[in-house]
């Protein structure tokens, strides 16, 4: 089988992460018993992702001239990402996170957004988009984005949208797939609704929109039904970058033309997997292993 292309843009960084024995903090100081500083950033890890599952993989992204871009930038390679097209910007600071997770494998991320990351659509070189099986983007630097976007429209690639937040809100309109999180849902629609926000957050008919809801699942909408993929079940270390991974596994699955209900169900699984150890990243599993689960569990068509 021929390897599916893929292009992920947006944001590149370093995450510290802390497991600490108490969450919230009783005392001025509170005890850690695991530490490692691993990549980050939504459009990084689904490029990782996507690399991991078996897909070419480009990131387009953004570094400091600083260690923590550098870092970065070697951690993408040895996962086998394609770097030549993050921008090093002089001057600057990266992107970095400080990210601390309870016992109970919940994270709380404390991101510092960098300096001097100047974002800009000049001297991209967008043939390079010709032969990308999918293009995912996490809306960060909007100007990079909406260049690539444009093109990838105009040469009929399909892309996946990755929203956390709303910022940068404009850019949902050149998604296929639209696939934001519950937080994201709920700034749009005013309150925590997922299942009203389906209808409100889709910029157009044809558009595909799905919602991840953590633990409880993926909920997304289908031919005007609502439809409901529950999590799959396994012992929780850490959700660091879950959906992070749901995105770039999703996008892996639309690059090898699976069908949409399919498509859910492989990222559901791969997220779940990735929680299993410390790390947005370290859990990350294979294709094999994602679809001898989907088999072995006999898993159907969502609910």
């Amino acid at each position: 089988m021929k390897k599916p292309k893929l292009l992920m843009i947006g944001i590149s960084c370093l995450d510290h992460i802390w497991q600490v024995d108490h969450f919230p903090p009783k005392k001025s100081r509170t005890a850690t018993h695991n530490y490692q500083v691993q990549g980050g950033g939504p459009a990084a890890t689904a490029a990782v992702t996507a690399a991991r599952l078996g897909g070419e993989v480009s990131l387009w992204s953004i570094h400091g001239d600083d260690s923590t871009g550098q870092a970065a930038k070697l951690e993408l390679e040895q996962f086998g990402v394609d770097s030549s097209q993050i921008r090093t910007i002089e001057n600057s600071q990266s992107i970095v996170s400080s990210i601390l997770v309870s016992p109970e494998g919940e994270r709380y991320i404390f991101p510092y957004l960098g300096k001097n990351l100047h974002d800009s659509a000049e001297n991209l070189d967008l043939t390079l988009l010709r032969g990308v099986n999918c293009v995912l983007t996490d809306s960060g630097y909007p100007l990079m984005n909406e260049s690539v976007l444009k093109e990838a429209k105009r040469l009929n690639i399909p892309i996946v949208a990755d929203f956390g937040h709303r910022r940068n809100w404009h850019l949902a309109s050149y998604a296929d797939y639209l696939i934001v999180s519950e937080e994201c849902a709920t700034e749009v629609l005013g309150r925590n609704d997922p299942e009203a926000a389906l209808a409100v957050l889709r910029q157009f008919e044809a558009q595909y929109v799905g919602i991840t809801l953590g633990e409880e699942g993926y909920l997304f909408d289908k031919a005007g039904r609502t439809r409901h993929i529950p999590a799959f079940p396994v012992e929780v270390v850490d959700t660091t970058g879950a959906g992070d991974v749901f995105h770039g596994a999703f996008a892996y699955a639309i690059a090898r033309g699976f069908d949409q209900d399919y498509c859910g169900l492989f990222a559901s699984v791969t997220a779940a997997l990735s929680c299993t150890a410390l790390g947005g990243r370290a859990g990350i599993p294979d294709t094999a292993t994602v679809e001898s689960l989907l088999q072995e569990q006999n898993f159907k068509e969502a609910s």
